[in-house]
């Protein structure tokens, strides 16, 4: 069976539905139209739409379900919830789609359209989750309940704030969380879920943002924008008369709105730059593209303020939860008509802005949820990172202590300790620490050689496979580089079947790295005897990738699996081969058992 045939399965396996096209297109348009184009759904649309990492704009729709549209506003799938959706969407690096539904679950779509797992919460999702640079994703519920789950669903860690979380956590350039609670107090918590400390509020606050120079900006229901230090101080707070509803950063300045129609600028420091009133009660916060910023009303305008900050024009659509400027310069609103919008800032009359105004990096928080994908994460630096708490948490010291006894030995005490808290389901808080020496241990003779007398003395494949073992059952899409660069290198057969495997257990390869690792390196080994144990490996890690991604997206994977289906292995191994090839993927990687 050839590639396309085989490619064509796995993407029906995976749930991708060919449909007519409910949308018009930029083409079909009116020359004065102001929209790039418009796409009508079931239902109405109370959140912003989320744009992808190559640029397919979701949205969801209260006819429960989640719609992809490629560029220019053509369907590429609709995705069944089973349920009413909540307001509760963003997408990963990987282009993995995450939403929150009424019924409190909680579930992760892949770029094809597909289901890959579904997790039940304790309340209903507060907001947007957030994702981290390793993948993980962050959710609040109204019980006050934040739980970090695997890009796989597995529970990493949970915490219990004293209130219902009140809004999408927010993450900063050093990973650390910050998020807000009914009982007004903002948190800030370690990439591994330990509590840093909190800072009380006389009033609500809102969803932070993060500035340029790392401090965390809210707005609160009495009028008051608050800028925090990445330590926890107060460092400035200005009164604007009426309910924040939201606060937008870029390099140069914040940008704060209020429910009275006043849009207020900042300096980093706090001293008032302008202030303009717009003769509109805003709907959601403001968001900045280049010298302009734009935000949408409750009438379900988008107004857009020119770089003077005067209002230089709006644009009536039904929009109903907020707009997101997409990289592309569109700008998209979901309506309460059940119609997306992409909007033409020039055809509609609004300013275009000049995005060269902004050199640099990109701008630390210029709209809610920090991009179009969501996430919730910012590059955007304190000048105190993590390391300091890292280097006082007794349980990472003890398990590095482990690890540095000589030879060996070190390394087998750290793989035994971090495999029982693997089986006892007792790993939590200590995940996102190990899984960083795991991977240290992968690399381990390899990336992370020792030389004595010109000789090398820490090449240990058989801890090496262990190590990738132990990867598979706890990995995050951060583990796939030190995955990647070991499959590259490794010279034994039995460590390289770990390594392949704990590849394919991770699953996440929206860029098709991972599949090519493994043809490459089982390919090199075409002169050696067949190894069945190898091939096994491959055959699996193929169809686990294949199921996550939708697709078998390389063509040289499914001439692997040829291959091993008419070579000299194992019935069993050449059996699962065409499996694979035909589709008939039977594979669970959702919230396997520890």
């Amino acid at each position: 069976m050839g590639w396309k045939p085989a490619l064509a399965k796995l993407i029906a396996l995976c749930g991708l539905t060919a449909l007519a096209p409910a949308a018009w297109p930029q083409s079909a348009l009116p020359q004065s139209s102001p929209y790039v184009w418009r796409a009508a759904t079931g239902g109405q649309i109370r959140g912003r739409p989320a744009v992808g990492p190559d640029g397919t704009t979701y949205a969801l729709s209260e006819d429960s379900y989640l719609y992809a549209w490629v560029s220019g506003g053509s369907l590429l799938w609709k995705h069944d919830l089973g349920w009413l959706p909540w307001d509760c969407l963003a997408v990963s690096a990987d282009g993995t789609v995450y939403a929150g539904l009424r019924n409190q679950d909680f579930i992760a779509v892949n770029p094809r359209g597909g289901r890959l797992w579904t997790v039940r919460l304790d309340g209903l999702p507060a907001g947007d989750p957030a994702v981290t640079e390793d993948g993980t994703v962050l959710v609040g519920t109204s019980t006050g309940t934040l739980s970090a789950l695997s890009h796989l669903g597995r529970r990493e860690w949970a915490v219990t704030l004293p209130g219902a979380v009140t809004g999408q956590p927010v993450i900063d350039g050093s990973g650390t969380i910050y998020v807000t609670a009914a009982d007004r107090r903002l948190y800030a918590l370690t990439p591994w879920g330990e509590f840093k400390w909190s800072l009380p509020f006389t009033a609500a606050p809102g969803v932070p943002s993060i500035a340029a120079d790392g401090s965390v900006v809210l707005g609160t229901d009495t009028g008051e924008v608050v800028a925090v230090s990445p330590s926890g101080d107060a460092m400035w707070k200005k009164s604007l008369g009426a309910p924040v509803i939201g606060v937008a950063a870029d390099a140069l300045q914040i940008v704060a709105d209020t429910r009275a129609g006043r849009v207020v600028g900042f300096t980093l420091d706090g001293r008032e730059l302008w202030r303009t009133d717009t003769g509109r009660a805003p709907g959601s916060p403001p968001f900045i593209r280049g010298d302009l910023v734009f935000l949408t009303a409750q009438d379900g305008s988008v107004v857009a303020l020119d770089s003077h900050h005067a209002v230089s024009g709006a644009l009536k659509t039904a929009a109903v939860g907020g707009a997101t400027a997409a990289e592309s310069g569109e700008i998209l609103v979901g309506g309460r008509d059940w119609v997306v919008y992409s909007l033409d800032m020039a055809a509609a009359g609004l300013p275009v802005p000049q995005l060269e105004t902004r050199p640099g990096t990109p701008a630390p928080w210029p709209q809610s949820g920090h991009d179009a994908r969501h996430s919730g994460r910012t590059e955007a630096t304190p000048a105190a990172d993590n390391d300091a708490l890292l280097a006082r948490n007794t349980d990472y010291l003890y398990l590095k202590a482990l690890s540095g006894a000589p030879g060996r030995e070190g390394i087998q005490l750290l793989l035994a300790d971090i495999g029982r808290r693997i089986s006892s389901r007792s790993l939590d808080k200590s995940t996102w620490y190990a899984v960083r020496m795991l991977e240290n241990v992968v690399g381990t003779g390899l990336a992370n050689r020792s030389l004595q007398n010109q000789k090398l003395v820490n090449d240990f494949p058989d801890l090496r496979a262990a190590a990738a073992g132990l990867l598979a059952r706890v990995g995050s899409t951060a583990s796939r580089a030190a995955l990647l660069d070991a499959v590259n290198a490794e010279t034994d057969g039995v460590a390289l079947a770990a390594e392949i495997a704990a590849l394919g257990a991770i699953a996440s390869d929206g860029d098709g790295a991972a599949l090519r690792a493994i043809v490459r390196a089982f390919t090199s080994r075409a002169g050696l005897p067949p190894d069945s144990r190898l091939a096994s490996a491959v055959v699996d890690s193929i169809g686990r990738i294949a199921f996550y991604e939708g697709t078998l997206g390389e063509p040289s994977a499914v001439a692997t699996l040829l291959a091993i289906s008419r070579g000299s292995y194992d019935p069993a191994v050449r059996a699962a081969a065409q499996s694979v090839l035909q589709g008939d993927l039977k594979i669970d990687i959702l919230n396997e058992e520890e």
